[in-house]
């Protein structure tokens, strides 16, 4: 009897041995695989950013924004420099070669679906695409914030503003009769 009992406990040894490895086994491999479910997790998180960064920039490409720094020097040299085509001093032929290279410059603008606008007299002020130069009073409630006078023209792009229009803008003021304020005065003066 002691043989067989001694027989049942040496087989069931390395069973319970082999069972307890294979556990530990088991345990082992749990452990891995939640560690490599956390990585391709925090990889497939870094994938899609990275992914979603490119299709923002692709978008932004083909709406042309890349072209948006180059568009905005362009509008600037159009506005600040075709005031040149009034000067009396540049002789005909060069005048007609600066309004060519204007018009070309401004059919490149229109191409990137930027155009050169004006603002009309009494038209009211759009903040984000003017910038006032001076201000005018007025006696009238109706004309407070609305365009005296363009002075410079501006550059937008769907929407955007490239290059701001400089205005001067009526202001009201009860007791002004229609009068320039003194200090839009002096500005007229030294600008003039």
């Amino acid at each position: 009897m002691e043989n067989q009992s001694e027989l049942g406990e040496s087989e069931q040894n390395p069973l319970a041995a082999t069972l307890d490895k294979i556990l530990e086994l088991q345990e082992k491999n749990s452990r891995q695989l939640v560690q490599c479910l956390r990585e391709n997790v925090n990889f497939q998180n870094q994938v899609r950013q990275g992914m979603q960064q490119e299709l923002t920039d692709l978008k932004e490409n083909q709406r042309g924004e890349q072209f948006t720094p180059i568009l905005k020097s362009i509008a600037a040299v159009v506005v600040e420099y075709r005031k040149l085509l009034t000067d009396e001093s540049i002789s005909r032929r060069t005048r007609r070669t600066l309004k060519l290279l204007f018009d070309e410059l401004e059919e490149i603008l229109s191409e990137y679906d930027a155009e050169v606008f004006t603002s009309a007299i009494g038209e009211a002020r759009r903040p984000l695409l003017t910038k006032i130069v001076n201000t005018v009073t007025t006696s009238n409630k109706n004309l407070h914030n609305t365009i005296a006078k363009s002075r410079r023209p501006g550059v937008m792009r769907n929407g955007r503003t490239l290059y701001r229009e400089f205005v001067d803008v009526y202001v009201y003021d009860g007791n002004a009769g229609g009068k320039k304020s003194e200090s839009a005065r002096s500005e007229l003066v030294i600008r003039n």
